[in-house]
């Protein structure tokens, strides 16, 4: 089968590779779309983190399965089922979790081994790029879970990357205000297009917004303090975005302000059957997405990488 290598760096191109192997609680998932996520940029720009070479990334999929009628999404971390978080039902948390695309071979390649209790099966009517948005959709929907937006609450959302603009649609689909901050300017385009109030073109213009919540799609040192700067007192900060991984923050503030500040890491099963539901309901614009085909990869890495005006989400196919 084909699949997009990543070498280390910038070596990333396809290859043939043998066709996956399935254990005995596992299937075989044709890639219909696989979508490239911001954390797979990371290690393409030299920011690896816990991910090694030789590897196929990806981790956003949308597919089929030969023995099974339907299309599938996949939930894609695979968790060991006993711990006291999976007990809980917050499998995002537990301490042995792997995911597709880091710990195992994930899914920008023709096919990719799944546990079949990962599947979720995509609803008639729901289209395939539609579909490949179920992952950063239910990053949304758990972060928004624990803060209660709804009606009446402003929102903050500083990035309108795919996460970013994904945020700004389901704030905005709850009824809050949303405000976002994007220095590119077809993706402030598109975050007022998915439902933005307003659109800033830097951080340092989020001073008094006074959000109930902001949300840091970005994860940069400029985009905390911004987002303290734009966050109401008594109101909460939440950290998505691995942009930079150390750095300073005005604990000060803070403290004075009573602010509360929290990282947030992936999704429970049930809050991706939440994002799944809600796409098939919502009709969500799809204009902002764009696919190209697997061959293109390294064009596609490298376009999100070094020229995203004009780009905010990429889907590869593998079928051309």
């Amino acid at each position: 089968m084909r699949a997009l290598v990543w070498h280390g760096g910038r070596n990333l191109a396809v290859e043939e590779l043998p066709d996956p192997q399935p254990r005995a609680d596992e299937v075989v998932l044709d890639v219909g779309l696989a979508g490239i996520c911001g954390s797979d940029l990371h290690p393409f720009k030299g920011h690896h983190g816990p991910r090694r070479p030789p590897l196929v990334l990806g981790h956003e999929v949308v597919g089929t399965v030969h023995e099974l009628p339907g299309r599938f999404s996949v939930f894609p971390l695979i968790v060991c089922g006993v711990c006291e978080e999976c007990r809980r039902g917050r499998e995002n948390l537990c301490p042995e979790r792997q995911l597709l695309g880091l710990h195992r071979p994930g899914v920008f390649a023709d096919r990719v081994a799944v546990p079949r209790e990962s599947l979720l099966e995509v609803p008639d009517g729901l289209s395939d790029p539609l579909a490949a948005l179920v992952e950063p959709l239910a990053v949304c929907v758990s972060v928004l879970a624990p803060a209660g937006v709804g009606p009446g609450a402003r929102v903050l959302v500083l990035g309108c990357g795919p996460i970013g603009l994904l945020s700004v649609h389901l704030a905005a689909q709850r009824g809050a205000e949303v405000v976002a901050v994007e220095p590119v300017p077809a993706r402030r385009e598109w975050a007022t297009l998915l439902g933005a109030a307003r659109v800033l073109a830097d951080g340092s213009e989020a001073a008094g917004i006074a959000a109930d919540v902001s949300i840091d799609a970005v994860g940069a040192e400029e985009t905390w303090r911004a987002a303290i700067a734009g966050t109401r007192t008594g109101g909460e900060i939440v950290v998505l975005g691995l942009a930079q991984g150390d750095g300073g923050m005005p604990v000060a503030e803070l403290v004075r302000r009573s602010l509360r500040l929290r990282g947030h890491f992936a999704y429970t099963r049930a809050e991706f059957a939440e994002a799944l539901a809600l796409l098939a309901e919502e009709r969500l614009a799809s204009d902002w997405l764009e696919v190209m085909p697997l061959e293109d990869g390294l064009a596609a890495f490298s376009r999100l990488a070094d020229t995203p005006d004009g780009t905010a989400k990429i889907l590869l196919r593998p079928g051309g």
